[in-house]
């Protein structure tokens, strides 16, 4: 037994080292822009609280105390640790090697299990099909009033968590631009999400931020996309901004105030964002807020940039019977969300079903409003996924709420139908970049990356992450697609020079001329198609005397690539 415990763990060393010579882990050469903290889910992605985990690294795992910085233990590589927490403590648990006996240490402060030269894996934890391993490190960080609950954080480099996401997000297949789209996409997404998830992490590894299933998926081709794009996030008014995606916009992308509710208010229309606005693929097609043209648009196959999506279109069908049965238990579950008027608290006091009318849809056709009408109440229902969520067949819910209905009248009597047919198109809220689209227009159309972004997010522009600079140096890596680039310092305030090193050169930028807003081209000292570091020294050795530099006001800058 114990010659065969000795050889499984043999084996799995061979495996390990195996995956590690397929894929080599390396450690950035580059000043990092900034890290990013994900929530790590259970495996069905039911919930982000952890009562237990198991973890091993490839190579040795240091153990330390976050609040202390002491070591707790070093951990050689392939070997177990278990960690659990009880009444606010962190328990350890692993097999001496030399003795065969588990010890066990109780730790009073949150740990990291950092693998500087590995990865570390999650014990028999399954991600798209293989075993989950994950770059950068684990934190275990308490659960607020649950004394044996914790978070498993993996915290990494931007640069490479997106290596765990684009090929989870968008299929290789797609091809080299659109998962250049994908990758800037994801990047400001990972940055700017649209909701903090935690005061612990910044995203999850699932759909409720974006598809996270570490190093083991990661490819080379989605890598080569990701380098290619290094540092590259999308621009609007000065800001970063929310780069929401989807799968298959149905050939009319939609607003965001009439997609998605505020996530601070829940206030639903939500307040505009002017980069994502309602936009056709083709210029020809018509605003389809009215019955008669969604029906038309959404009842055909019309070319446009999603076609080949599988779910470009669909229908679904009940009768009135089953979808009466489908409504009076859903609506139950959707009054909980806020977005249905007057909520339905038990389905004994739905009624029965007389009637479904669209009372508004945005400008891609998209369902925002709909009133479903009983012998006893009109219930209001808004937004897209309370809408899809409605209307299940099958226990699925609608692929999307760009969908018209069309009953069938029994006896040819307006008055009494008996089934209706769903007319819909696209996968997904619909808003800002299809990933369908964005593979045709980058294998169809041939059209770059930047073209891709600037017709799903209207009025941007690509450049570098805004930093806050003060009397910090702060280093930046971007690569450039091409030579241009300008510096942009949107309010220069009582700053009149400007230092910064550019590759290999110190460039001094007079801005005494510039009233406000600054712009200073740079594209001299660029390399186009590699990577760039720009270093920007802090503003209080160009600016005031440095023994005032608490008096010295954040300056914006960032670099747009053009």
């Amino acid at each position: 037994m114990k010659n065969f415990k000795i050889r499984k763990y043999f084996i799995f060393i061979l495996f390990l080292g195996f995956i590690l010579l397929l894929n080599p882990v390396t450690t950035y050469s580059y000043p990092s822009n900034a890290m990013v903290r994900v929530g790590i889910m259970d495996e069905k992605y039911t919930t982000v609280e952890k009562s237990e985990v198991t973890l091993y690294g490839t190579d040795e795992v240091f153990v330390n105390d976050i609040k202390t910085k002491d070591r707790i233990l070093n951990l050689e590589g392939g070997k177990y640790i278990t960690i659990s927490r009880n009444n606010g403590r962190y328990i350890l648990s692993y097999v001496d090697t030399l003795t065969g006996e588990t010890v066990i240490i109780d730790n009073p402060n949150e740990i990291v299990l950092i693998c500087p030269n590995g990865v570390i894996g999650i014990k028999d934890f399954i991600r798209g099909g293989k075993p989950a391993m994950y770059r950068g490190e684990f934190k275990i960080c308490p659960v607020f009033n649950k004394s044996d609950k914790f978070y498993l954080v993996n915290v990494l480099d931007v640069e490479y968590y997106l290596k765990g996401v684009v090929p989870c997000e968008m299929p290789v297949t797609f091809g080299l631009e659109a998962l250049k789209a994908q990758a800037v996409a994801a990047r400001v997404y990972s940055l700017t999400p649209r909701t903090k998830m935690s005061r612990e992490f910044d995203v999850v590894d699932s759909v409720a931020s974006q598809v996270y299933n570490g190093y083991s998926r990661e490819s080379d081709i989605a890598n080569k996309a990701i380098d290619e794009t290094h540092g590259i996030v999308a621009l609007y008014n000065d800001e970063m901004i929310v780069a929401v995606f989807s799968s298959t916009a149905g050939g009319y992308t939609e607003c965001y105030s009439e997609t998605f509710s505020d996530p601070v208010t829940q206030q639903f229309p939500s307040p505009e964002k002017g980069y994502l606005i309602a936009k056709p693929d083709l210029p020809d097609f018509k605003p389809l807020d009215n019955e008669e043209d969604a029906f038309k648009f959404y009842s055909t196959k019309p070319l446009s940039y999603d076609i080949h999506s599988p779910l470009y279109r669909w229908t679904r069908r009940w009768t009135k019977s089953e979808l009466q049965s489908v409504l009076k238990k859903n609506l139950v579950v959707q009054s909980k969300t806020g977005f249905v008027e007057p909520k339905l608290l038990s389905s004994d006091d739905f009624g029965e079903l007389q009637n479904i009318k669209v009372i508004q849809r945005g400008v891609s056709g998209k369902i925002v409003f709909l009133e479903i009408e009983t012998d006893k109440k009109i219930y209001t229902v808004g937004k897209e996924l309370v809408i899809r969520r409605l209307f299940t067949k099958d226990g699925k819910a609608l692929p999307s709420a760009n969908v018209v209905f069309k009953p069938i009248y029994k006896d040819d009597s307006e008055n009494n139908w008996d089934e209706i047919i769903a007319y819909g198109g696209g996968f997904g809220h619909g808003c800002g970049l299809s990933q369908y689209g964005a593979m045709y227009m980058a294998k169809d159309c041939k059209m770059s990356f930047e073209t891709i972004l600037k017709h799903y997010y209207n009025g941007i522009c690509l450049g570098t992450k805004p930093i806050e600079l003060k009397n910090q140096y702060i280093p930046q890596s971007f690569y450039a697609p091409k030579k241009k680039a300008i510096i942009v310092v949107p309010d220069k305030k009582d700053m009149n020079t400007l230092q910064v090193k550019i590759n290999d050169d110190v460039v001094d930028i007079d801005l005494v001329n510039y009233s406000k807003r600054a712009e200073i081209d740079i594209s001299q000292y660029i390399k186009p198609k590699e990577l760039n570091i720009v270093t920007f020294t802090p503003p209080c050795k160009n600016r005031l005397d440095i023994r005032h530099k608490d008096r010295i006001k954040p300056v914006k800058i960032y670099i747009k690539l053009l």
